[in-house]
């Protein structure tokens, strides 16, 4: 990951006029092979730091985007957060320009003049929930050793991290609230309260919004609660109608869709994050359990508990559009972004089904310990991170040659994994 700054720019007025009125930002990636996803996000800067502008954008190989925002401020800065194989070939220019679209030479920023944001190298920390021992471990990606343990609630089941933030989120099913943990002193810093049973948890990146799946929800009571990851407040509820026990949930930054898994009712169901409403349900297979997003492929990956199956779902049309056999009562979704791969734990047959992103299908299982349920990717790494839980371990898969290369003690029956790259 790589985070640029423009640094804050005065623009105050001049007989009465700003001189910068729009921002251009032109992205150019210089790979040929690979792609590249850029978050850019505007700050209105007065007495406080407001965010105005939030935009994520995949960048294909060779492909050069532009993008205007409005800039009639008195000061403002903007912020790039790059992703993807190509961070090193990804080019971005900001162009201040007046009222009649001209160039203005002080708020003109090449690449090589954007700041450095921190050191930009990667995080690389990995996050265990610890079903059984009520806390979560947190791994060193480099050393693969637990550097440190965070008390959480009671039974945490599904975890997610806002790698912007740097703050990571866990859901505590018999606890029903979020823990918040600060990902730099690996401190819990908030406990929200949500719905019933919270069984797992997803955050848009873009939005820092986060949605929970409460799955013991009656009928009228909500099925997943969301949180405003600024204030740590719980801003809306969203009912689905019918006994769902909904199990996963997984989010499209880029697209700002949630999508939404429906256990008992063999379905997912689409959530619209800007109104906050099931926009379309989705009928996939028997009991579908965790779910896995691609936002470069617009594509979501659902496990099929029963079915042995995982459904593929077109992001843009909301229909299946394939469905992938793989082991025996798959688990948790891992995607690697940078290559396309999709790892699914089979809890039954002790191995993880690798899926191609291009083929939807099984190019090789990975055997791995007891009961393995939890999955997480870094697609800096190209490593893959699968919880065991009846080894209370966790084993390190390398995404380039799909064999396990360490495993790692952790908590009591380890669920769910979570990664900052």
């Amino acid at each position: 990951m790589a985070i640029l700054s423009t640094g804050p720019i005065e623009n105050n007025a001049v007989s009465d006029v700003r001189p910068t009125q729009q921002v251009t930002v032109k992205i150019d990636n210089r790979n040929s092979l690979d792609g590249s996803v850029v978050l850019i996000q505007g700050y209105n800067l007065t007495s406080t730091r407001t965010l105005y502008v939030s935009e994520q954008i995949s960048i294909d190989p060779d492909q050069v985007v532009t993008r205007t925002y409005f800039a009639n401020l008195d000061a403002f800065e903007f912020v790039f957060t790059v992703e993807g194989v190509a961070i090193e070939q990804t080019e971005i220019s900001v162009w201040g320009k007046n009222e009649t679209g001209q160039l203005v030479a002080a708020h003109r920023l090449v690449s090589s003049e954007l700041e450095i944001e921190g050191d930009n190298t990667s995080v690389n920390r990995i996050y265990v929930a610890n079903f059984n021992s009520n806390d979560v471990s947190v791994i060193n990606g480099e050393t693969n050793t637990v550097i440190a343990t965070i008390p959480v609630g009671t039974n945490p089941a599904g975890i997610d991290v806002n790698p912007l933030t740097s703050r990571i989120y866990v859901a505590n099913r018999s606890s029903n609230t979020i823990s918040v943990i600060n990902g730099v002193t690996n401190a819990v810093i908030a406990s929200i309260p949500v719905g019933n049973e919270s069984g797992d948890v997803g955050v848009n990146i873009a939005t820092n919004a986060v949605y929970t799946a409460n799955f013991n929800s009656l009928d009228t009571t909500e099925d997943v609660t969301v949180i405003d990851g600024l204030t740590n407040t719980v801003i809306d509820a969203i009912t689905i109608p019918g006994l769902n026990f909904l199990t996963g949930i997984g989010v499209n930054s880029l697209t700002n869709r949630i999508y939404a898994v429906n256990f008992n009712s063999d379905a997912v169901s689409v959530i619209d994050g800007v109104t906050n409403t099931v926009i379309a349900t989705i009928p996939v297979q028997v009991n579908p359990f965790r779910v896995g997003v691609n936002p470069a492929t617009n594509r979501i990956y659902v496990s099929n508990f029963t079915s042995n199956t995982v459904s593929v779902i077109d992001g843009l049309t909301n229909t299946v559009i394939d469905t992938i056999p793989v082991g025996v009562t798959p688990a948790e979704v891992a995607v690697n972004t940078s290559t396309n791969a999709i790892y699914v734990p089979n809890r039954d047959t002790d191995n993880v089904s690798v899926i191609s992103g291009l083929t939807n299908t099984v190019i090789t299982t990975v055997p791995v310990g007891n009961n393995p349920n939890g999955a997480g990717a870094n697609p800096l790494t190209n490593r893959v991170y699968i919880s065991n839980q009846d080894d209370n371990t966790i084993s390190v898969i390398d995404g380039e040659t799909n064999t396990v290369i360490a495993t790692i003690p952790v908590g009591a029956r380890p669920f769910a994994v979570g990664v900052n790259p």
